[in-house]
């Protein structure tokens, strides 16, 4: 089985954005890590509202931290940042 890697960085503190989207042909674990270099936290939503790192509702990540999740396509994944350019790493294995 194929893995499939790759990183996404916030380019400014307070915009969300997305994951790459790349269909994962049914649901597959994917794990979100916060890149170890971050001096910031990285929020994680299921949508911008949710990622804002000002909201209440995101999951928080810490340099090195991650999170497992389930998913169809990581473009269901929304992230934001306390410091701008900073950012996440991912993993998923593609069937």
């Amino acid at each position: 089985m194929p893995i499939k890697t790759g990183q996404k960085n916030v380019t400014t503190s307070g915009t969300p954005v997305q994951i790459n989207a790349i269909n994962l042909e049914g649901k597959q674990e994917v794990a979100v890590k916060a890149k170890n270099s971050n001096t910031g936290t990285i929020t994680v939503g299921f949508s911008s509202a949710t990622a804002l790192n000002t909201s209440t509702s995101h999951f928080k990540l810490a340099a090195g931290d991650y999170v497992r999740v389930v998913l169809d396509d990581l473009d269901e994944i929304w992230i934001d940042a306390t410091v701008s350019g900073e950012g996440i790493e991912y993993i998923v294995d593609i069937k």
